[in-house]
């Protein structure tokens, strides 16, 4: 489970069982993971959008030199 493992646990915990974790270190491991991929798609499509405003302008500005 990557998400709300404390919440499981607390609900666990209110009927008086508990929650083992086999290697709490792969949870942590896993989100930061993620996150890292979520961050790099989004930069991926900034800069992306940002390169082909820059190539339109430029396009744009050569036909005006040309004529």
């Amino acid at each position: 489970m990557r998400f709300g493992a404390e919440y499981v646990e607390a609900a666990l915990q209110a009927q008086g069982r508990r929650l083992i974790v086999a290697d709490a270190a792969e949870l942590k491991d896993d989100l930061v993971q993620d996150m890292i991929e979520v961050l790099t798609s989004f930069c991926a499509r900034l800069y992306g959008r940002r390169s082909a405003k820059n190539r339109a302008k430029k396009a744009l500005e050569t036909i005006q030199n040309a004529t």
